[in-house]
């Protein structure tokens, strides 16, 4: 069964950091005039690089913010870039969709094989 896999396991950890990811990108946005504020961002490639390659097994999710200390052109210190952070929102909300519909795609493979097997 694809559920309990490691391909689904990586598969479910995809889409809990995409969407984690998601949320920093918009919590970015909403502080766009927030004096001060830092962007932040998720650091999780590395780990799920090595979990597809065999390297290590995910057992949890394990994503560390990472705060964006570059220099701000702005007066208020505040670093954040809509441009980047919608290009990025966008970009992980389509690797958030293709996983998604691979566990999809996935569930309606054994839901075919499991119809075929009860004629």
């Amino acid at each position: 069964m694809f559920y309990g896999t490691s391909e689904f396991k990586l598969l479910e950890a995809g889409v809990k950091l995409t969407q984690m990811q998601q949320n920093l990108h918009l919590n970015n946005i909403a502080n766009l005039e927030t004096p001060g504020y830092k962007a932040k961002s998720l650091s999780f490639r590395d780990v799920l690089e090595e979990a597809s390659n065999g390297k290590s097994k995910i057992t949890g999710i394990e994503a560390n913010v990472v705060q964006d200390d570059s220099l701000s052109l702005r007066p208020d210190g505040n670093n954040v870039d809509y441009e980047a952070e919608s290009l990025a929102l966008y970009k992980t909300y389509v690797q958030h969709t293709m996983l998604l519909e691979k566990i999809k795609e996935q569930f309606s493979n054994y839901g075919y094989v499991l119809n075929s097997s009860m004629k």
